[in-house]
């Protein structure tokens, strides 16, 4: 895989991040404290130029912990902005050196120093600010806030105004993304080092606003060293994208095997297979109970005798699984049904394919019985947070909060790949994991996630590595969303639709390959 890509940390690697670049690289804290604030302040000087904003006062909003120190450093760095108030709250004795001593420095600005302590303290703050910074907790906080911290955001967030979170909002979880209620809600987040995990998941996105990184003077090796998750950039996905050769045939951009559909739901088979052979795959072959009229006509199809459920008869396994050895990657699963014969048809198929065939699982494939099944690192498993809850027998509530650590936990534990639908979809192996933070809500329309299966499968099928074609596959649906909404509204996109988009995103692509 080349690798152009934004490194996102957890909280806990942003502390190793640090204590790197102190006793590593011999930076003092003093300077990693100062350059935070510096870079927030040239964000925030980028800002008013850019949009002509008109700024007379200022409020920063300090805790005494280090986030603290970089709102009193960030607060010198403003003085000749406007008339600039510092509102900080905590005991003094719990500062670190670099905070304060930057602290002390502001007693000789003219700065207005209040301490707050009490909620009766913050009538008398005089509330008409043109600009909020908020530097009151940093990424060692979470949504449990208590004290005196929770009245400042209350009132905080009933002002109109500029308002710029230094590394994270108080009140965001810096590494799930989930949030307090009264949490600071931020046109723009300056974070230092990387994003965090908890930006983009969650509601993270809904409270960052903008997010840029800052420049701490450190080298950005140290990053690199601690990463385990990623976001593609634009770079990453044409770097990535297959190419296709003038000198080719449709046996060049593989064989794919689709397993799904039932005579309930023929229509998700129908739109895994359309979605497949439009995504570039050469050759496309579905076994159905029942063929969907709408089926492309490219796509080789074959009627299976199904059960008394009306899918997929466990007899029909012997001749899947001999076909399935020809193919380049198996899709298993949209509107299959679950059932005894479709639970030991993707057990077995799973089992007994030939190890080096792709294998994605979607939909009524991911059931509990995957837990005893002989995973590996040629199969994806794609749910949404139900069907993943449904699988490792977690309450959906649970897994909700945490959805980044269950995929990396249960991808590690299966020895395969997990692709974990969302706002921000997460496509992990237990080891290394990318994030795709693009999500759009017009996306939330039925037969959704099986046009991402078939577009994974394809770019699978084609020669990617299963983990990139997911991550990529991710991004293409994203940007059908982004690209319906733009054109035409937020609302309407269907299924059917978003495989006729699929070629005008990858022309859109392979033009910006071509510049």
């Amino acid at each position: 895989m080349k690798r152009f890509m934004i490194y996102v940390l957890s909280p806990e690697e942003v502390r190793k991040a640090d204590n790197k670049a102190i006793n590593d690289y011999h930076i003092p804290a003093t300077i990693l404290m100062e350059n935070a604030a510096r870079s927030v302040a040239e964000t925030f000087d980028t800002i008013i130029k850019n949009n002509k904003l008109p700024i007379e006062r200022i409020a920063v909003f300090c805790g005494v912990g280090n986030n603290g120190g970089d709102g009193f450093a960030l607060a010198r760095h403003l003085v000749d902005y406007g008339k600039v108030d510092v509102v900080w709250i905590g005991e003094p004795s719990k500062m670190s050196y670099e905070t304060k001593l930057n602290f002390d420095i502001l007693a000789g600005l003219e700065i207005n120093l209040n301490h707050i302590d009490s909620v009766e303290q913050l009538n008398s703050i005089d509330w008409n600010y043109d600009v909020i910074f908020d530097a009151l907790i940093g990424v060692g906080g979470s949504e449990n806030l208590k004290g005196i911290v929770v009245n400042i955001l209350e009132r905080i967030n009933k002002i109109k105004c500029l308002k710029i979170a230094v590394d994270i909002p108080t009140g965001l979880n810096a590494e799930t993304g989930n949030a307090n209620q009264n949490t600071f809600r931020a046109d723009y987040t300056v974070t230092m080092f990387a994003v965090k995990t908890g930006m983009l998941l969650g509601m993270g996105p809904d409270y960052c606003g903008k997010i840029i990184v800052g420049k701490l003077g450190a080298p950005q090796s140290i990053v690199g060293s601690l990463c385990r998750h990623y976001i593609f950039e634009k770079g990453d996905i044409l770097a990535n994208l297959p190419k296709r050769k003038r000198n080719s045939s449709k046996f060049d951009y593989g064989k794919v095997q689709i397993i799904a559909g039932s005579a309930l739901m023929p229509g998700a088979a129908c739109l895994v297979a359309n979605s497949v052979i439009k995504s570039g795959a050469g050759l496309v072959y579905l076994f159905s109970p029942k063929v969907h009229s709408q089926l492309l006509p490219e796509v080789i199809s074959a009627e299976l005798a199904n059960n008394s459920y009306g899918s997929i008869g466990f007899a029909n396994i012997d001749s899947l699984l001999e076909f399935s050895q020809n193919m380049n990657v198996i899709a298993i699963g949209p509107g299959l049904q679950i059932n005894n014969d479709t639970e030991k048809i993707v057990e077995e198929i799973v089992k007994n394919r030939d190890k080096n065939i792709s294998i994605v699982l979607d939909a009524d494939a991911i059931t509990p019985k995957l837990l005893k099944s002989e995973l590996d690192k040629n199969v994806l498993l794609t749910p949404h947070i139900g069907e993943f809850a449904r699988m490792i027998e977690v309450p959906r509530e649970e897994v909700a909060t945490n959805p980044l650590v269950f995929a990396q936990l249960w991808a590690s534990k299966l020895k395969c790949n997990i692709l974990l639908k969302g706002a921000t979809t997460i496509i992990t192996n237990g080891e290394k994991t990318f994030l795709n933070p693009f999500g759009h809500p017009s996306l939330a329309t039925a037969g959704s996630g099986d046009v991402l299966t078939g577009i994974i499968a394809s770019l699978s099928a084609q020669g990617c590595e299963l983990i990139t074609a997911a991550t990529l596959g991710a991004y293409i649906h994203s940007k059908i969303g982004e690209y319906y909404e733009q054109n035409y509204s937020s609302r309407g996109l269907t299924a059917s639709k978003m495989i006729d988009l699929i070629e005008i995103i990858y022309h859109e692509l392979e033009k910006q390959t071509k510049e």
